[in-house]
């Protein structure tokens, strides 16, 4: 199955890049511990753990284009494996859109 959801996010590009890309603001923003990754902003070929509850999964920079694009490996559990891209385009100094595959 393949989706491609998109949305406007009221922020700068440039800032949601951060949320994404640095492993301590993201456990932050999605709510979950970071369990190992870089104590940096995640680039090509980097890997973090993160997880909660007993519960793991690994995400795999494969190629990153700060702040426009990223292409990621998610490894959830039960042998679940995402293949993701998400891509930031600015819509002006305060607002991006953000779209997922």
């Amino acid at each position: 199955m393949e989706v491609c959801p998109t949305d406007v996010v009221h922020a700068p590009a440039e800032r949601v890049w951060q949320l994404m890309m640095d492993p301590r603001e993201l456990t932050q923003w999605i709510g979950l511990k970071l369990i190992e990754g870089p104590a940096r902003p995640l680039c090509n070929g980097d890997r973090i753990v993160i997880g909660a509850a007993g519960m793991r999964m690994s995400i795999e920079v494969l190629n990153a284009e700060p702040p426009k694009s990223a292409r990621v490996h998610v490894r959830l559990p039960f042998g679940i494996v995402n293949h993701e891209q998400v891509q930031i385009t600015p819509m002006g100094s305060n607002s991006c859109r953000v779209t997922l595959n």
